[in-house]
């Protein structure tokens, strides 16, 4: 059975706290920007004894199953937004995956129920928490893979927040963290702008310290933001990173049983256009990863879809892709991105975007949706015949951006000459448009 104890300011357990930190707390938070000190959680204990937080709160959960710690949550609660902010919650590697972070969480959200009885003299309206953003490697190893991490907090009730959030710096020895996602649970109160702007201005004052919080640069940037919004967009995390649709399923030989499928849907949609390969190009090596999976609606139904892509030494670079009937309809194209972003990424953390090329009769509009953006130059793809066919050449940002962060004309004249080079076999030096 597990037992919860919310920690207090006495000897006994700044003891107990400081065991847990030194042997759970730090390791769970590599990156030393996101990870708060021991001494600043004493003293919001003892400030909470002191009255210091009013009608808001702060408390630190402890989980144990036969007096062994096995987890714990930190949160913070705001009377005015009537909501909790989850700084920190986390189970021993040991106990994962045995329903443990679930219990936290129920016991974390039934404290902070509590708290909004008394604060705010009505039910708990919302919840937020931090998560890392899978698709902005930091260069520091997470404790866990953070779309692994998405998929928990998404079956946990947690949506991801569609808004350029920032945690501003904890301390004056620390930067600001910018690869953090906001998210939220909510229980029957929609997350306004409003909302939003004096949850986090709230965590500012309270958990970062910050007297007034209109005068931290990244609460100003997001209170700018939030000025924009009619409401507060709201995502899956699930989605997010790809699930549940389509299944992605990774070919690497003519003799993989889906090989057959994979070529006969290539052969429909490209062998007969000027656009088309030979297929023997799909099994010759690459002095880079090439990637070429099926896509399925479900893991056990049938090839609906197939996607191959490039990640090359200066960003991603998209080949073929096709949906049949099946996948067409369901929002397949966005989680497809995703999972080819997060392959990219876990190929080449430092890739920040990726290129496609779109024939004159194939319609953009859906891949402007998904945050490919048209590049302002003239774009030829060489065929097998050694003609230059006309072709728009698109550009993605990896992951969400809510400003144009387009590539250089250098960058992109780099680009293209890769692409050239490695995925149409041009030779080092050659011109980039044949006569």
């Amino acid at each position: 059975m597990i037992r919860f104890h919310d920690l207090t300011a006495t000897d006994a357990d700044i003891a107990v706290l400081t065991v847990f930190y030194q042997d759970h707390y730090a390791a769970e938070f590599p990156d030393p920007d996101e990870r708060e000190s021991l001494a600043n959680m004493i003293e919001y204990l003892r400030l909470r004894e002191q009255g210091w937080y009013g009608h808001n709160n702060y408390h630190i959960i402890l989980a144990s199953i036969n007096g062994v710690t096995v987890g714990c949550s930190v949160v913070d609660y705001f009377a005015e937004p009537n909501a909790g902010m989850i700084e920190f919650l986390m189970v021993v590697p040991a106990f994962r995956n045995a329903g443990v972070g679930r219990a936290i969480l129920a016991e974390t959200e039934r404290v902070l129920e509590s708290d909004a009885t008394a604060g705010a003299g009505a039910p708990l309206a919302h919840v937020f928490a931090e998560i890392n953003d899978p698709f902005v490697p930091t260069g520091t190893p997470d404790n866990l893979d953070p779309a692994d991490r998405a998929l928990v907090w998404d079956r946990w009730g947690f949506r991801g927040l569609d808004l350029p959030y920032v945690q501003p710096a904890l301390s004056e020895t620390q930067e600001p963290v910018t690869n953090l996602l906001l998210i939220c649970k909510t229980f029957g109160e929609p997350c306004t702008p409003r909302t939003v702007r004096s949850a986090v201005a709230d965590y500012v004052r309270w958990a970062m310290r910050v007297e007034d919080p209109e005068r931290c640069p990244e609460f100003q940037a997001l209170a700018a933001h939030l000025a924009t919004l009619g409401s507060v967009g709201m995502f899956s995390l699930a989605r997010y990173v790809g699930r549940p649709i389509p299944h992605a399923r990774p070919l690497t030989a003519p003799t993989d049983p889906d090989w057959a499928a994979a070529m006969a849907l290539y052969r429909t949609a490209f062998g007969t256009t000027e656009y088309g390969i030979p297929e023997s190009e799909f099994t010759q090596e690459y002095p880079v990863p090439l990637h070429f999976w099926t896509l399925r609606r479900t893991p056990t139904s049938a090839v609906a879809g197939l996607v191959t892509f490039f990640i090359l030494t200066t960003a991603g670079f998209g080949g073929y892709g096709l949906f049949t009937d099946d996948l067409r309809g369901i929002g397949a194209l966005r989680p497809t991105i995703a999972q080819v972003e997060l392959q990219m990424l876990a190929d080449r953390p430092t890739t920040r975007g990726w290129y496609i090329e779109v024939a004159p009769k194939t319609n953009p509009a859906p891949f402007r949706a998904v945050g490919f953006i048209e590049l302002p130059i003239r774009y030829t793809v060489p065929s097998p015949n050694g003609d230059e066919l006309p072709a728009t050449l698109m550009y993605k940002p990896i992951g969400r951006h809510y400003s144009p962060a387009l590539p250089t004309k250098s960058e992109v004249k780099v680009a293209v000459r890769e692409i050239r080079e490695v995925v149409y076999g041009f030779q080092p030096g050659e011109p980039i448009h044949r006569p």
